[in-house]
């Protein structure tokens, strides 16, 4: 496979082109599902990046051979948006009420002598408010709308759904600025000497959910609703 990656690309196309380079702008603290449509000069200017290190880093990881086969840009509109319903979807639906538990349980347990934890889980309660909201609107308004503009694309239906589109997306970065803050607060899920078992699952459940969250906004801002 021939990898070409250009300072001027955008840098939700290098992951949809390249999925692997995820995990590359994941440890370089780079957006790229909310911020996907920032040119990847644009990024490495404001974050003072080496340049020429990130772009190894990415054909390092873009020839992985563990490298995702599902190329979505061949795939309709209709079969994404069944893969984000079961993978994602599913995955937060699964997730949140658990976790819920742990987070309230390590800030009661832990939060007089870790009084971050409160902040984590006032956070935390309002990104689960906020994406159970989200999934509910996109399935119930926003999916069948793609799907219908995808069998009969008028002008008509394409200005409806911008305007849907673009909600979810200032919603999606409320998502991704309440997981930045959670991220920010724990110092990168740092966990301290006195960490008990909950406190562990909690924070790698925690990092697991920001995980699936980054490539589930990937899938809808730079793939799938830039067909609308």
């Amino acid at each position: 496979m021939e990898i070409n990656i250009q300072l001027t690309d955008r840098v939700g196309d290098i992951v949809m082109n390249y999925p692997r380079t995820a995990e590359v702008f994941k440890e370089y603290r780079i957006d790229f599902c909310c911020g996907g449509n920032k040119a990847l000069l644009q990024v490495i200017r404001d974050q003072a990046i080496e340049g020429e290190a990130l772009l190894q880093s990415l054909s390092n990881a873009a020839v992985s051979p563990a490298a995702e086969a599902i190329n979505w840009n061949e795939r309709s509109s209709s079969q994404l948006i069944d893969y984000i319903v079961r993978t994602h979807h599913g995955y937060v639906r699964s997730e949140l009420p658990p976790l819920n538990e742990y987070v309230k349980k390590v800030a009661r347990v832990h939060g007089s002598h870790h009084p971050e934890l409160i902040q984590v889980q006032q956070w935390f309660e309002a990104l689960r408010r906020e994406m159970e909201h989200h999934m509910e609107k996109e399935e119930r308004e926003a999916f069948p709308a793609v799907i219908a503009y995808e069998k009969d694309p008028t002008e008509e239906k394409k200005e409806r759904l911008s305007a849907v589109l673009n909600t979810l997306e200032r919603e999606h970065e409320g998502s991704g600025h309440l997981l930045k803050q959670i991220r920010g607060v724990t110092h990168d899920y740092k966990l301290p000497d006195d960490a008990c078992t909950t406190f562990r699952l909690t924070y790698l459940k925690l990092e697991a959910l920001e995980a699936d969250m980054f490539q589930h906004i990937h899938l809808e801002n730079n793939i799938l609703f830039q067909r609308a």
